[in-house]
């Protein structure tokens, strides 16, 4: 499938959630540079494709004026002595336009050669821009996903700790408790309580 401008017009890229990633206002701009030079080589090829199209079609009518006119000026030869000059010219005219439109043809050729081979070279290189873009885009999220899991675990190994921790207080808290309990319950029973008035 060919690329077109308004695939890269289209084109969107995916935010990274971990980190702000690329600058969106630079890819955007890289590839409005894009479009813009998409848009000038087809119109350039358009013109060309145009311009081929008519010189194409003068040539045909040089070519079939050529004949005519010879036919004519040999007619005229015949019966004047100027004619030959006539003739002359007019058949090197037509031999110059021919040229012109041979060359015409031939550097339209060269420019369409040139435009698509420019045209190919952005489209690889912004192909390669986007590769290298999602390339490092997943190599960051790789490793913020492995920072992640490293404080992850991490994190988990605090809180077992301190689950540990709090059943062992809590044992601790119980037997000192259960301790003071028993004081109490063999402790002697004083004979006076205090009296409240």
């Amino acid at each position: 499938m060919a690329l077109t401008p308004e695939d890269v017009v289209n084109k969107r890229f995916t935010i990274t959630k971990f980190r702000d990633g690329y600058d969106l206002d630079q890819v955007d701009d890289f590839l409005d540079e894009v479009v813009a030079e998409f848009k000038r080589y087809e119109d350039e090829i358009k013109a060309l494709t145009e311009e081929k199209q008519k010189l194409a079609e003068q040539l045909e009518a040089a070519k079939a004026g050529v004949p005519a006119q010879s036919t004519a000026i040999a007619e005229k030869a015949a019966t004047e002595e100027s004619a030959p000059a006539t003739g002359a010219v007019s058949t090197s005219d037509a031999i110059k336009s021919s040229n012109m439109l041979q060359l015409a043809s031939e550097l339209h050729d060269k420019y369409i050669h040139e435009g698509e081979t420019k045209r190919d070279q952005l489209i690889s290189e912004a192909e390669q821009t986007a590769h290298d873009l999602v390339s490092t885009a997943q190599k960051q999220r790789s490793k913020e996903l492995s920072e992640l899991d490293k404080e992850r675990k991490k994190v988990e190994k605090n809180i077992a700790s301190l689950r540990e921790f709090e059943g062992e207080y809590r044992n601790t808290l119980r037997s000192y408790i259960q301790g003071q309990i028993r004081e109490l319950e063999n402790s002697p029973e004083p004979d006076n309580y205090p009296v409240l008035d």
